[in-house]
């Protein structure tokens, strides 16, 4: 019950984190739209519309990677995995995510380790808006180690469940028709 619990939690904070997620990404289509529009009308330059766009996508992939990753909404070979058995289905999965739990570790580690030096060195992004590295990329070891988690919950999945494949299967096909996203997470 405790998993479960867990589980929900993380996921609920995740979901939120997608939603700022698809919030910048409004964003982002909005400035982009603007500045498309006052070059072309008024022919008004927006240099910082590129550099904010670049920071954007950065921060959008990080929000939202979590959330996709236990939705079980991300790209992945399917026919593959509907070859196998159940059984081997959760060792695969068991040992894919174990792989991606340690990749994941170690790139927020590494990426930490480089978002520090950014802040102690107080190095500038190169760009038309001179702000501190840090606040662009400081996501990508947050992130990163969300990701890590989620890494981390699906492997309990894999590990508590009989059948993982098919609540995954259910979890990413649930809200299809409405974006919601299922109710109940096992």
């Amino acid at each position: 019950m405790l998993f479960n619990q867990i589980y929900r939690k993380f996921e609920q904070f995740t979901a939120v984190l997608a939603a700022i997620s698809a919030l910048l990404i409004l964003s982002m289509s909005i400035w982009v739209t603007y500045d498309v529009l006052a070059r072309h009308f008024f022919s008004i330059s927006s240099p910082w519309s590129f550099d904010l766009s670049e920071y954007s996508l950065v921060w959008i992939t990080f929000l939202g990677a979590p959330w996709v990753l236990l939705q079980d909404r991300h790209v992945r070979i399917e026919i593959f995995i509907d070859a196998l058995s159940i059984k081997t289905q959760r060792i695969f999965g068991i040992i894919v995510c174990f792989i991606a739990f340690i990749s994941c570790v170690i790139l927020a580690w590494r990426t930490g380790i480089a978002a520090y030096e950014y802040f102690d060195r107080n190095i500038m992004m190169p760009r038309i808006w001179r702000i501190p590295r840090i606040y662009p990329y400081i996501i990508v070891p947050i992130g990163t180690a969300l990701l890590a988690a989620s890494f981390l919950l699906r492997l309990g999945l894999y590990i508590r469940s009989e059948n993982p494949e098919a609540l995954l299967q259910l979890k990413s096909s649930a809200g299809q028709d409405n974006g919601l996203t299922a109710k109940k997470s096992e």
